[in-house]
């Protein structure tokens, strides 16, 4: 049973972009944040972006961000060989000096593959577990190290890393080993409760989360409390016939890409193993899941799916898609992603999720008067974020 609803408690929890805790269902999301959506160097394409974003039932700043990526090749401009892919995810991890220096990751006791990252304001005694995506092949890009950032500033509690081994040289045995044996070294050497910590992870991050839930499970291993899951590849045979509606709004994903990045990660495994879909595996007696996605995204699909499973066998696991919103759009600095942490929140620290007053939300009239940030900062933000996502070897550089 969750507390009575306590904005002052929240606030003390999570920033003040994230106190706003609201009930977000499925076939309705409520748009909040509009003097930081609306981010036009005029008023005449602050009313087109508006008005167009409005349509869509989404925020300028995502709007913006999909463009971006949308304008830019889906095919890398500097696309590695499997053969320059076996010899880099061969090398030791190094973590660039950017990650440590400006975000602030430092090492796990001795390991050299796996950080901590603290805070600004601790209000949690609980961790966050958080594995990566990047389509099993990639380590972390600059984009994956600024959600760390953000995400353990907004819910107030530390992040452990694990850096997993890659594909093509690593496969799905080898790289779920070494996250587990990560997982349960801070249960049995640090003494951390399973109680307190908090599986999250993104794409295929998301994937691996679900797997290792489920081999908790069949090993009679200690549970996390919560599995937070964000656009994650739920289905590696991407089989789904339903995916075919959503590749042409997909600006990031590609089926045929992401296929044979698949079959070399499952190596010896068929695609359909729940080790390498865990859609297919048994999804019983896991802890409560979260799970959000974008309605713009591929995975979309499987993500309905699963809820459609869910609700079927009556399994508690909380599906929220969001209207109109890209692939990771958690990991994107828009008013949706304030939207995604605050239910975050309201999970972690136990408050009743309630609607935003209508008065809190301003009217797209009175933001545009008051625009300041410029149309040209806003594009350029989504430029990189598109192009770091889609050349996927542009990692976290000085």
């Amino acid at each position: 049973m969750k507390a009575k609803y306590d904005f002052s408690k929240v606030k003390k929890a999570v920033s003040l972009a994230a106190g706003k805790v609201i009930n977000m269902k499925t076939s309705h999301k409520i748009i909040i944040g509009a003097a930081t959506a609306v981010t036009a160097a005029t008023a005449g394409t602050a009313i087109v972006k508006s008005n167009q974003a409005k349509k869509q039932g989404r925020s300028v700043k995502s709007l913006m961000f999909e463009d971006a990526a949308r304008r830019l090749p889906v095919t890398p401009k500097r696309q590695k060989s499997y053969e320059a892919a076996l010899e880099e995810s061969a090398k030791p991890f190094v973590l660039p000096n950017p990650a440590r220096k400006i975000i602030g990751l430092t090492e796990l006791d001795a390991f050299t593959d796996t950080f901590v990252l603290e805070p600004k304001d601790k209000t949690s005694d609980d961790i966050i577990f958080y594995i990566p995506g990047s389509n099993y092949w990639y380590h972390p890009s600059r984009y994956h190290y600024a959600f760390m950032r953000k995400a353990v500033n907004q819910l107030g509690m530390q992040m452990i890393v694990p850096v997993y081994p890659k594909a093509p040289t690593h496969n799905v045995v080898e790289i779920q080993q070494m996250i587990l044996d990560r997982y349960l070294y801070l249960i049995n050497e640090k003494e951390i409760p399973a109680e307190n910590i908090v599986f999250m992870g993104d794409a295929a991050g998301g994937a691996i989360a679900l797997a290792l839930l489920q081999k908790l499970r069949y090993q009679a291993l200690p549970m996390p409390k919560l599995g937070i899951l964000i656009s994650p590849w739920l289905d590696a045979t991407l089989a789904n016939p339903d995916i075919e509606q959503y590749i042409a709004q997909d600006s990031l994903l590609s089926p045929d890409k992401l296929a044979y990045k698949a079959e070399h990660y499952a190596g010896d495994l068929p695609l359909t193993h729940p080790a390498v879909s865990p859609i297919y595996g048994d999804l019983s007696g896991l802890p409560r899941l979260l799970v959000f996605a974008g309605s713009r995204e591929i995975f979309c699909a499987d993500v309905l799916k699963l809820q459609q499973f869910a609700d079927e066998h009556e399994l508690d696991i909380d599906v929220n898609v969001f209207q109109s919103q890209m692939h990771f759009f958690v990991g994107l600095p828009i008013p949706e992603a304030e939207e995604a942490f605050a239910i975050m929140s309201s999970e972690l620290y136990g408050v009743e999720e309630v609607d935003v007053l209508p008065d809190e939300i301003e009217e797209d009239e009175e933001v545009l008067e008051e625009v300041e940030e410029p149309l040209a900062q806003t594009t350029q933000l989504a430029e990189d974020f598109a192009e770091a996502t889609v050349e996927e070897e542009d990692m976290f550089t000085e």
